[in-house]
């Protein structure tokens, strides 16, 4: 679908499929540039009535409680939601027909007047997309400076009052991407790619494909930045005509890097007398940002975020100083910050750590990468109980393998779909199960001794169990409240 067609919208039949946060945006904006929309959705108007009163007064249609062929009979154009997969029978009976098939991000991206900067990732979107609004607000480049997409805030929200002067830092999931045709970000970022989400997208090259969309209509106008420590993230760097910029957090050749990317741009972390600090390299200047204990994200995983917000502040023209000061002015407590390894108590001399979000297995690997396993070099100390499990998306827990024996004393095993998490490390570790998130912290409390960490980070999604991660984390933080009191 060209991108001209997208903005003409005025009495076109527009359906729109999915009636969460995405949708609503999308089908408000739809009406207000003079579109037909009908909102349909397989949940009924009780359970939607708080989020369908958000278009009230306005002259839309509702097909609610399922998709129905009529959804479907006069449309002109259909909208997903991210939530939607694009296989569903009456979406497949739609491109039969030919009617064209979008997504919220396609649609919003067209309309937006503001460059995008695009970020998507298995892991650390939410975290870089906030430390990149961070910093480019701290540039004074730019009039208004949002971040947006995945994170909460649809873009569907906010594009009808941005500008050409101001800048939006889009979180972009491959449920998005998917659904895109004619995105065209000015920066994308691609932070690693793992294996997760194959309930969706059925293999893991469909998935990277989806990934893959944010840079395909780039030109060597645009930008992408890419982990040069993934293999599977450089192996976009021959996929798009878009220049490239770097960022590692291992001590790689950076000069060779550099000339076989055909790269100016590039950021690393370097040590001098003992003290390891981030540095970006932007042509011939070189400039030292921070040191790494200074950083105001705890964990090694977020030194990877900084290094890839470090890199779009350089390439957009955001000096060394600016740089560091929007990193330090990251609100800790922004709402897509919680459950991400949030330390919650400390009780009988154990932490308790929520990191609800880590949905998939590379969350639970940095989760525990970022815990100090040793008493000093030569004594290893098992000292983490982990509550893992949930909804399997078609993970492989291999990855977790090593890094448990280290640091693992216990599994707690949670819920009633945890299979393959005892086939795999059956023999190696210590497991028990709890069938809910009271059983498991109470486990772990009674097993737990002064100096041990309890780390809730599944590895896997909530549906299970929990409406959503944050739910999830929610009931673990209130079940360890509970414990105070015991």
């Amino acid at each position: 679908m060209k991108h001209s067609e997208l903005n003409d919208f005025v009495g076109k039949n527009t359906t729109v499929f999915g009636a969460n946060r995405s949708g609503i945006a999308i089908s408000r904006l739809l009406h207000e540039l003079g579109a037909k929309v009908l909102l349909t959705d397989t949940r009924d108007s009780e359970v939607l009535s708080n989020d369908i009163s958000q278009l009230e007064g306005m002259s839309l249609q509702f097909c609610l409680g399922g998709h129905h062929d009529s959804c479907i009979n006069n449309a002109e154009l259909i909208v997903v939601s991210p939530g939607v997969p694009l296989d569903i029978p009456i979406l497949v009976e739609a491109t039969r027909k030919n009617i064209p098939i979008v997504g919220e991000l396609e649609v919003s991206a067209g309309l937006c007047q503001a460059p995008i900067v695009a970020i998507t990732g298995t892991k650390g979107k939410s975290t870089t997309t906030l430390l990149t609004a961070a910093v480019l607000d701290s540039s004074r480049l730019y009039r208004n400076v949002i971040a947006t997409g995945n994170i909460g805030i649809p873009l569907a929200s906010n594009v009808s009052t941005l500008k050409q002067s101001d800048i939006a830092v889009v979180e972009a999931s491959s449920f998005q991407l998917e659904s895109t045709y004619s995105f065209r970000p000015q920066v994308s970022v691609v932070l690693n790619i793992e294996r997760d989400h194959l309930d969706r997208h059925g293999t893991m090259d469909s998935y990277i494909k989806a990934k893959r969309k944010i840079c395909q209509n780039q030109t060597d106008s645009d930008w992408i930045v890419l982990n040069a420590a993934d293999s599977t993230v450089m192996t976009l760097a021959h996929k798009t005509a878009a220049r490239k910029a770097l960022f590692s957090d291992k001590h790689q050749n950076i000069k060779q890097l550099m000339r076989k990317f055909n790269t100016d741009v590039i950021a690393g972390m370097q040590t001098e007398k003992k003290d390891n600090y981030v540095f970006v390299r932007n042509g011939n200047q070189e400039h030292r940002i921070c040191n790494i204990n200074e950083l105001p994200l705890a964990g090694s995983h977020n030194i990877r975020n900084v290094l890839a917000t470090v890199v779009v502040g350089s390439i957009l023209d955001v000096s060394p100083e600016r740089i560091r000061q929007g990193l330090f002015s990251l609100d800790r407590k922004h709402e897509a910050l919680a459950h991400a390894f949030e330390k919650v108590s400390t009780i009988n001399g154990v932490d308790y750590i929520n990191d609800s979000k880590a949905t998939n297995v590379l969350a639970t690997y940095a989760a525990l990468e970022s815990i100090d396993s040793t008493v000093n070099q030569k004594q290893a100390l098992k000292r983490v109980i982990l509550i893992i499990g949930g909804y399997d998306k078609g993970n492989d827990y291999n990855a977790l393998i090593e890094p448990i024996k280290k640091k693992v004393k216990m599994l707690v095993l949670l819920g009633e779909h945890t299979q393959n998490l005892q086939q795999v490390f059956a023999g190696c570790i210590e497991m028990s199960h709890a069938s809910t998130m009271d059983e498991a912290v109470d486990c772990a409390y009674t097993h737990a001794t002064p100096g041990d960490i309890v780390l809730l980070s599944p590895a896997n999604a909530s549906f299970d169990m929990y409406a959503n991660y944050k739910e999830r984390g929610g009931a673990f933080v209130c079940k360890v409240k509970s414990l105070t009191t015991k």
